[in-house]
This record gives C-alpha cells, sequence and structure tokens, in this order.
C-alpha cells in the first residue's frame, strides 16, 4: 500500500518513552515537595522543577502515543514545543535560585525565564517558527548555564560542574537528532525522533540527580 507523503505511519514506541518518564516523574515531584517541606523558598523552587518535568514528558506522551483530529494534533505539538522551553527554564530555577546570589541569581532567572517566555509565543499557533529556529532556541536555552558556570563551579565544584556538562551535551544530542532527522535507525520502530525523546530521558536523569545532590542539601555560607 502506498501511503501519500507525509502520511508515512509514525514508529511503534513513539512516545512511549515519555508516558512511563511522565509517571516516574510524578514520583519524582512528590520526593522533592516531600524532602524540602520545611523550607518554604526551597520547596517553590522544587515544585516548579518537578512541575515542568512532569509537563513535559506527560504533554509529550499525550502528544505522541495517541492519534488525534487535526486541529487537536496541531494545538498539542505547540503545546510539545512549548513546554520543553519551560521545562528548561524550571530545571534552572532550583539550581540558580538556591546556590546562587545577588545579580547571577536575579540575573539568569531573568534571562532564562524570559528565552522561556520567547519559546512560548513561538509556539502559538498565529506563528509559524522553522524547526531549526525552535532547536537552537532549545540549545541556546541549554547552555545558558555556561554564562554561570564559574559561580556555580565556586559553590558546588567541579564534580557538579562535569555533570552539568555532560547532561548539556545529552540535551545537544538529541536537539541535533530532531533538527537535522538523523540518524534514521529502524523508522517503523524507534527512530530519531525516539532517539530526541530518550536523550531528553537520559539528560534529565542527569539533572535530577544534580537538584537532588547539590541544590536541595545546599545551603548559603552566612
Amino acid at each position: 500500500m502506498n501511503l501519500p507523503v507525509g502520511a508515512m505511519p509514525k514508529p511503534l514506541l513513539r512516545g512511549w518513552s515519555h508516558g512511563v518518564a511522565a509517571l516516574v516523574a510524578i514520583a519524582g515531584l512528590v520526593s522533592l515537595i516531600v524532602i524540602t517541606r520545611n523550607d518554604p523558598a526551597k520547596l517553590v523552587s522544587m515544585t516548579v522543577y518537578g512541575v515542568g518535568l512532569v509537563l513535559l514528558f506527560g504533554v509529550s506522551a499525550t502528544y505522541h502515543i495517541f492519534s488525534w483530529p487535526p486541529r487537536v494534533k496541531d494545538w498539542l505539538r505547540r503545546a510539545d514545543h512549548a513546554t520543553i522551553f519551560v521545562f528548561i527554564a524550571a530545571t534552572y530555577t532550583p539550581l540558580v535560585f538556591n546556590i546562587l546570589d545577588g545579580w547571577w541569581r536575579i540575573g539568569v532567572l531573568l534571562a532564562i525565564w524570559i528565552c522561556a517566555l520567547a519559546g512560548v509565543v513561538g509556539a502559538a499557533p498565529f506563528l509559524r517558527i522553522p524547526r531549526i529556529a525552535l532547536a537552537s532556541l532549545y540549545l541556546a536555552m541549554g547552555w545558558l548555564a555556561v554564562v554561570a558556570l564559574v559561580p556555580l563551579t565556586a559553590a558546588l565544584g567541579w564534580v557538579a560542574a562535569l555533570l552539568m556538562a555532560l547532561g548539556g551535551l545529552q540535551y545537544s544530542l538529541g536537539a541535533a537528532a530532531y533538527a537535522f532527522k538523523k540518524p534514521r535507525l529502524w523508522p517503523r520502530v524507534f527512530g530519531y525522533h525516539e532517539l530526541f525523546h530518550l536523550a531528553v530521558i537520559t539528560a534529565s536523569v542527569t539533572f535530577y540527580a544534580i537538584v537532588v545532590y547539590y541544590a536541595v542539601p545546599f545551603h548559603r555560607n552566612g
């Protein structure tokens, strides 16, 4: 049977990895709330992060696993893109808010959330943003950590800095697969998009470990 261009069936595993990740993310959010419940400021930043994590995987799974009418599918696709921007900013929040201070904290948080807002607006139905532009903005947000790397390294040490670089690399490899639609791998089961999803999961695990190990117990001197 010959299918029209653009009508190739989606890979069998499309979205399922993020469905599982969404369930794990809910458990991760609950854990963060429980362990920071006695520190209101830290609790807020951890909740922002955890909610961003759940939204990312939940919306992605909802969009990718099921079949939707064209208009609903387009709305969910844009929501999927928007939650990626929100998630990146949410990931920065517990690290920057709890570890940095002064203008470093204010500046980085403002920059990352302004970028997130720009990404959400860019995903709106009335705009048509090229795929490569979206991927580039994802990368720009992901590597904004380089700006804050010096104070973060001073506060946390080189091991934490290397872990953050590893997480950034994982996101970057996934974004490259998404932007260039390569490698094709096994298109009917597990293709470049599934590789992108897997990279997001592994990077999320890396950053969750950083948040739990470094940001949760961190206390500023004085």
